[in-house]
């Protein structure tokens, strides 16, 4: 293997060795041929003399002038037409010109050659932990893809050292990040290290080395609180695995999907995660739904769906869910959980808030002049909530278009209240103030459920799928009863969200919800799929009729 990676570097030389050769060769022979050394074109042998100190440096130069001398000295004359030879003198002090030259021309290339050399390992090394950094991680990648290796590409992500940053001198940061490499190094090997940024570490393991216990030992050691300097922390690490077991991928394509798979799982929490196909389609898809959101929003792509809301006391149509779809043709169908989340993250969420909202009214203003008055919903998220662009846009156009604001009802998720809590109560209480409802959606799920419908101002709370799909058990259904009687002693109305069996619903009405939504009574319905809806549902088939 070594005498084949060898053979390229053989063949190059011997390539040179020819073509300085051929120079010299050619030189002898137009000096001899223009009559000897008296004349100007003796100046040739230059050409070889720079070309080979440029090829091997001084050794190169100074060979290439002791045989420029030579050939030139006792061999060449001083005029062939007379015959006339040199004299010693005059062609050894040209050689040791000629060597002088070679050397400091030599010197110049290798001096140039070494800086050139540093200048590119400083480009291989990360200056804060001193390893080497990505553009050497992807040329030994490319070294061990070629000789068939099989490895672990590691990628150690250090998710809050940002926000440990920001209360801690930076001194202290490039302590623990030096402390967590030199860890590293210990257990793993210097050589097999590098550093993509200052908040991510990457490693290379053999197939055979004991990487998933040395990782699973540095997450323990800082899932503890660490001490540095009198200061306490504890570091958040998410581990990305990528096994490459031979076959053509790219370095880039190895090291992307190492870092792929850290991305799964809670941002803030320690793990470890590896590398699944899904994953890296799902990514594509997320990168494909980012470049054409902002063309589907201007170009009406997304389009609106109503889901009834029944009171099961009375059996009554009392209301919709306003519901957002994107339309993306002959391509893969993508539920808003999806878009929703892209489109937050990347600052779309205003104006897809802004078109439910402004073709939602639209909507029910219509449906109002057809006789069809029922309240309806929509979901904000907290960022929304504190935009106070976004709220003073929603509240004068609810005012311009003469809606009663009591039959609009803001949908915001546990989960929000649960992590934007302080910033959203104050917001929460003047909207009710001012005559807008308030629904807690996916009740529930979060750690502080029953806190939640105490500490906010809210109307209504939205009982999540999950229980409701589990209501055969007996714990889950005291659970819904508990949550039922405790809202109703607080008179808040409780609305159970997916249901889809007629056993559900003889359940929630014993247990005595107020409402339910969901696919045992209609499944989110296009403006005119509603009005059928409706009026079907009130046995009001003439009136359907007459508004047609």
């Amino acid at each position: 293997m070594n005498g084949l990676k060898n053979y390229p570097k053989t063949f190059s030389n011997l390539y040179k060795i020819m073509q300085i050769s051929l120079l010299l060769a050619a030189a002898f022979l137009i000096v001899f041929l223009t009559d000897g050394t008296r004349n100007v074109y003796l100046q040739l042998f230059y050409i070889p003399l720079i070309l080979s100190a440029y090829y091997w440096g001084v050794k190169g130069g100074i060979s290439a002038a002791i045989i420029s001398g030579i050939i030139l000295g006792p061999f060449m004359p001083l005029s062939v037409s007379e015959g006339i030879m040199q004299s010693t003198s005059n062609w050894v002090i040209r050689l040791l010109i000629y060597m002088l030259i070679g050397y400091i021309i030599g010197y110049a290339f290798n001096r140039m050659a070494r800086l050139d050399k540093e200048a590119q390992e400083r480009n291989l090394i990360n200056p804060l932990t001193g390893i080497y950094n990505t553009n050497k991680l992807l040329i030994d990648l490319e070294k061990r893809i070629e000789e068939g290796e099989k490895f672990t590409l590691i990628s150690i992500k250090l998710t809050n050292i940002e926000s440990i940053e920001k209360y801690l001198d930076y001194k202290i940061v490039e302590e623990i990040i030096k402390g967590l490499v030199s860890g590293l190094e210990h257990r793993c090997g210097k050589d097999a290290i590098y550093s993509s940024s200052n908040d991510e570490i990457i490693l290379i393991a053999c197939s055979n080395c004991k990487y998933r216990e040395n990782v699973n030992n540095t997450i323990k050691k800082y899932s503890n609180p660490v001490k540095v300097k009198n200061y306490t922390f504890r570091l958040a690490l998410k581990i990305g695995m990528y096994d490459y077991n031979g076959g053509y991928e790219s370095p880039i394509e190895i090291f992307n999907k190492a870092r792929i798979a850290y991305e799964q799982g809670d941002s803030k929490e320690s793990g470890i995660y590896y590398y699944k196909d899904e994953l890296e389609e799902q990514r594509r898809e997320a990168l494909e739904i980012t470049g054409s959101l902002l063309e589907a929003i201007k170009k009406n792509e997304l389009y609106l769906v109503y889901q009834p809301k029944i009171n099961i006391i009375d059996n009554s149509i009392v209301g919709v869910e306003v519901l957002v779809r994107w339309d993306r043709g002959d391509k893969k169908p993508l539920g808003p959980s999806v878009f929703i989340v892209i489109a937050e993250e990347i600052g779309y969420i205003r104006e897809i808030s802004r078109f439910i909202i402004n073709n939602a009214i639209t909507q029910i203003i219509e449906w109002k002049n057809k006789g069809i008055k029922i309240n309806y919903s929509i979901n904000l998220s907290a960022k929304e909530l504190c935009d106070k662009d976004f709220m003073e846009w929603t509240k004068q156009f609810f005012k311009d278009n003469e809606i009663d604001k009591s039959m609009f009802e803001i949908e915001i998720t546990e989960r929000v209240l649960a992590k934007e809590g302080k910033k959203v109560f104050d917001i929460l209480q003047n909207l009710r103030n001012m005559g807008y409802k308030v629904s807690i959606d996916d009740f529930g799920t979060g750690f502080n459920s029953l806190m939640s419908a105490v500490e906010f101002p809210v109307d209504t709370l939205k009982i999540d799928k999950y229980f409701i799909d589990s209501l055969n058990r007996y714990d889950i259904r005291e659970i819904v009863s508990a949550i039922i009687k405790y809202a109703h002693k607080l008179k808040i109305k409780v609305i159970a969200e997916g249901v889809e069996t007629e056993r559900q619903l003889k359940v929630l009405r014993r247990l005595k919800c107020d409402m339910v939504q969901g696919y045992y009574y209609s499944k989110p319905l296009l403006p005119d799929e509603f009005e059928r809806f409706y009026y079907e549902f009130n046995n009001l088939e003439e009136e359907y009729q007459k508004v047609q």
